[in-house]
């Protein structure tokens, strides 16, 4: 089955037998006047998919075009906690789907059996839910109660895992963190989920990382003799980065390549800038070490030099922004965060839960149409899914008449999504595809 008519099929199962099954367990459809469990949730969904900022109003036109005529204040009345719950599993049954494209035929790669990337987003919630979603107090994202989405991103075909966490749960204690990949794989996160023992655990699978090195790990040379790693740099006068192979921890031992590189000038005076701004808030000033460590950028990694260049390292690094740009695209396109606060906590999450999934049967569309090439930005073809989601809205009971409008979209999407090749600072897409284009002064 081809990327589209699968997406189709799992659209149909998701806002049909998915979702009259978690309408049915909620009790949402007490007793069937109009809405369907399907038709309800499905309003929901692709109302705030089609308008993030969806009215009552907006919904009930929604619902029209699904073929269900209601009043605005019907749509209203079915805010409660039945409605957040059946939400939230469809979300759930909809992250069971993993749908992943086609494979990118990009070398750099296709070394790897996937490439996964990882990070977390915080979102406020209304302090009623603290229990359910307990917060860090005190930060403007994570009061009382906050909720943690924590995301991986195949950078091959797509795949999407998320997994929704309180606020205050720690990166590196994540449930994604607590299943290994598979060997051949490769696994990008940053230093929140920095973890010795994590990476010795990927190492006995046969499976491949690629970290930032928290500056006050020990390190030692592959004899075991301590390295005072710190000092070694600052000595270093070679035109090329600093390799070398080295254990990590005092009790871990953890076998890998390290590579450090000397920051730009501009680029350690941006980052002792935001030392010295991060500290006052805190009270205090930063270490002299801390401020020399700031000086250089270290790699670490269990890929030898024969499977990666020292270029490729950096250049799969810089993709782990990749999930960055995701956050962007759903709280500013999807408003994921976006509070009205008029709402009762029952209207916000079922709003939040409804443009989740909406955001998740989004991803699923953009794999049919911008993902394969690495050449389209995903913002850019979710502007133009929105535009056309009605026709999404019309051939969601016709599963022929929705593959044809799935292909349609591809066509749609194509040109306006691409992104330009540049002279000066290569994007991603060209770094991936000639890692050699990457710009590094010592």
């Amino acid at each position: 089955m081809g990327i589209v008519s699968g997406v189709a099929s799992a659209l149909q199962r998701l806002l049909g037998s998915k979702a009259e099954e978690t309408a049915e367990a909620s009790g949402l459809i007490k007793r069937r006047r109009k809405f369907s469990g399907s038709t309800l949730l499905s309003t929901f969904v692709l109302g705030f998919l089609r308008k993030p900022k969806a009215t009552s109003e907006d919904l009930a036109r929604t619902a029209a075009e699904l073929g269900v005529g209601v009043t605005p204040q019907a749509v209203r009345k079915r805010y409660g906690p039945d409605l957040v719950e059946s939400l939230r599993n469809l979300f759930d049954a909809g992250v069971t789907e993993a749908i992943a494209g086609e494979a990118r035929s990009i070398p750099l790669l296709r070394k790897f059996t996937a490439v996964d990337i990882g990070d977390s987003s915080t979102i406020g919630l209304p302090d009623e839910l603290a229990e359910q979603f307990p917060g860090c107090g005190g930060k403007s994202e994570s009061g009382k109660a906050a909720l943690k989405l924590q995301v991986e991103l195949d950078q091959i075909d797509g795949r999407l895992k998320v997994v929704l966490e309180a606020g205050r749960q720690s990166d590196a204690k994540s449930a994604l963190m607590k299943t290994l990949p598979a060997g051949g794989s490769l696994t990008i996160r940053d230093l929140g989920y920095f973890s010795l023992e994590w990476f010795n655990s990927l190492i006995a699978v046969a499976a491949f990382f690629i970290s930032r090195l928290q500056p006050k790990t020990m390190v030692f040379d592959p004899e075991g003799t301590p390295l005072d790693l710190l000092k070694t740099l600052q000595e270093y006068t070679g035109d090329k980065p600093f390799e070398r192979d080295v254990l990590l921890g005092k009790d871990e031992r953890v076998p890998c390549r390290l590579i450090a590189l000397r920051a730009p000038p501009e680029a350690v005076a941006r980052r002792r800038q935001k030392a010295y701004e991060k500290a006052r808030k805190d009270g205090r000033t930063p270490s002299a070490e801390h401020l020399a460590w700031l000086a250089f950028t270290v790699f670490i990694t269990n890929c030898g030099s024969e499977k990666l260049s020292w270029k490729e390292v950096v250049v799969l690094y810089r993709l782990r922004w990749q999930i960055e740009l995701l956050f962007k695209l759903w709280k500013s396109h999807n408003l994921l965060a976006h509070v009205d606060e008029r709402d009762t906590a029952d209207m916000r999450m079922a709003k939040f839960y409804a443009r989740l999934t909406g955001a998740l049967v989004q991803h699923w569309i953009l794999l049919t149409s911008a993902w394969t090439s690495a050449r389209h930005s995903l913002r850019k073809a979710a502007v133009v899914i929105q535009e056309h989601l009605l026709l999404i809205l019309a051939a969601i009971t016709d599963s022929e008449q929705l593959r044809l409008t799935l292909e349609r979209l591809t066509r749609l999407v194509d040109r306006p999504s691409r992104i330009g090749k540049r002279k000066q600072r290569p994007g991603t897409h060209q770094l991936l595809l000639n890692p050699e284009l990457l710009e590094y002064v010592f």
